[in-house]
């Protein structure tokens, strides 16, 4: 969307809740445990609205224009695709504010309000 994406302040790899930051779409739970694999951050596009916000990254998820949603961390997961991501890129753990080990990422539970919210934000958009 013509915006820059840079390294951003802290280094998210793990899982940590995201607290809701708009009532644009209504029914959104006002936090949830999702898991974040990502050292890099985007920026807001005009007239973007900000959904979803950690403690450590404002910017984690949006909506743009009613059509366009982006986000930053992980809601989509099965634990096949948590499985493949740990085994194949445990290094990138390192540095990761939230200093958990492959165990501990792998023994949480996909939380099931990650993929709620994810088939909200697509029922809005669709709907739209």
């Amino acid at each position: 969307m013509g915006l820059p994406v840079q390294k951003a302040p802290a280094k998210e790899v793990g899982w940590a809740p995201v607290k809701r930051q708009s009532p644009l779409i209504p029914d959104l739970p006002e936090e949830f445990l999702t898991l974040h694999w990502h050292e890099e951050m985007f920026y807001l596009p005009a007239e973007a609205a900000l959904l979803f916000s950690s403690a450590a990254l404002d910017n984690q998820t949006f909506v743009w224009q009613h059509r366009i949603a982006g986000f930053q961390f992980h809601c989509e997961l099965q634990a096949d695709n948590l499985r493949e991501m740990v085994v194949n890129d445990y290094p990138y753990f390192a540095g990761s504010i939230f200093q958990q080990d492959a165990t501990s990422i792998l023994q949480t539970p996909i939380p099931e309000a990650g993929r709620q919210f994810l088939f909200q934000v697509l029922d809005y958009i669709t709907a739209q």
